[in-house]
């Protein structure tokens, strides 16, 4: 079990991270993101704990102090409770459980993931990486389709959707084909960014160029398309929980 607990060393306000599990000896770490975590048998009690963080605040500084100066340092998860993660254009944070079994639940502000093993790294990569395809399928789809709908008129075909990583463009349009794919990493942004590309695309069924008719058409359908597209920058597109 993971919690979130605040501690005070020498009229500092220390944050960290706290699992109980069944383990001889406390151990703490300072994660990519500076969190400080720390692991201790089940029934420690808290003043230890916080006794054991003022002990070793100074390698807590250090180690931070250390990761803040790397300039070369991307910002990289180890899947942590504290971590944050990009969903929606929102930052959601991790809290991570050990259990039997392996799922991933967002509700409000927070990923909530359940891991056989909380020191996992790759086990809870992949995991989080899969809720996030689950996410963009299922999020992409409802908002793709859904404006279809919405303009029917317009586009009365049927259109098919996929999804691709690892592309510079936010979108792709095959006309003929009647296929549009979207750039993966549009899952990190909010749903009218989504929206804005879907659109961008759709478009392209009656405008092959970047013409003045393909952007009239665009803004009568996305009348703050030019917000849109700065919006999107390159924020979300060189976004990655890989921390690569």
């Amino acid at each position: 079990m993971s919690e979130m607990r605040t501690t005070t060393v020498n009229g500092e306000r220390i944050d960290y991270v706290l699992t109980r599990k069944r383990m001889r000896n406390m151990r703490m770490r300072v994660t990519a993101q500076c969190m400080v975590t720390v692991s201790c048998p089940i029934y420690t009690a808290i003043s230890d704990v916080e006794n054991f963080i003022a002990k070793h605040i100074l390698w807590i500084k250090e180690s931070q102090a250390k990761i803040r100066a790397d300039a070369t340092n991307k910002e990289r998860y180890e899947y942590m409770t504290g971590e944050s993660f990009l969903y929606l254009g929102e930052k959601l944070t991790l809290m991570a459980y050990e259990g039997d079994k392996k799922e991933v639940i967002q509700r409000g502000g927070y990923i909530f993931m359940t891991i056989a093993d909380l020191w996992d790294f790759e086990d809870k990569r992949a995991l989080l990486d899969k809720w996030y395809k689950q996410q963009a399928e299922s999020v992409f789809a409802e908002r793709f389709y859904s404006l279809i709908d919405k303009h029917k008129d317009l586009f009365p075909d049927s259109y098919t959707l996929k999804i691709k990583k690892g592309v510079s463009t936010w979108g792709k349009c095959a006309v003929y084909q009647k296929v549009v794919t979207l750039n993966f990493n549009l899952i990190y942004a909010p749903i009218e960014l989504i929206d804005s590309v879907i659109l961008h695309e759709l478009c392209h069924f009656y405008h092959i160029n970047h013409d003045k008719n393909f952007y009239d058409m665009l803004y009568s359908l996305d009348s703050l398309y030019k917000q849109h597209s700065k919006a999107l920058g390159r924020k979300y597109i060189d976004y990655t929980h890989y921390g690569d």
